[in-house]
């Protein structure tokens, strides 16, 4: 013969509320996971538009060395007022 027992109120109530934490502590870690995946493809994006911002900045570093070796080949060696174009010599 199998004998039944019951749980108190107190321990069904205690069962119950762990589960419930359980169950919220679970949804809320698959919503973190969600943010954090969220968070990795900004950060692609923002590591792919910072490559392309890099790569600019070479290409304007190098037109300007270009530029200010043709404007001292032309002028000599100064300084340039960009507002005026007045150029200082050395």
């Amino acid at each position: 013969m199998v004998m039944s027992q019951q749980l108190t109120p107190e321990e069904l109530q205690q069962i119950k509320e762990l589960q419930t934490r359980y169950n919220q502590t679970i949804f809320e870690l698959g919503a973190s996971e969600g943010q954090i995946i969220a968070f990795m493809e900004q950060i692609e994006k923002l590591t792919k538009a910072k490559k392309g911002l890099v790569s600019d900045l070479k290409t304007i570093e190098q037109k300007e060395s270009e530029l200010t070796a043709s404007l001292q080949e032309k002028y000599g060696n100064g300084s340039i007022n960009a507002e005026t174009g007045e150029i200082t010599s050395a």
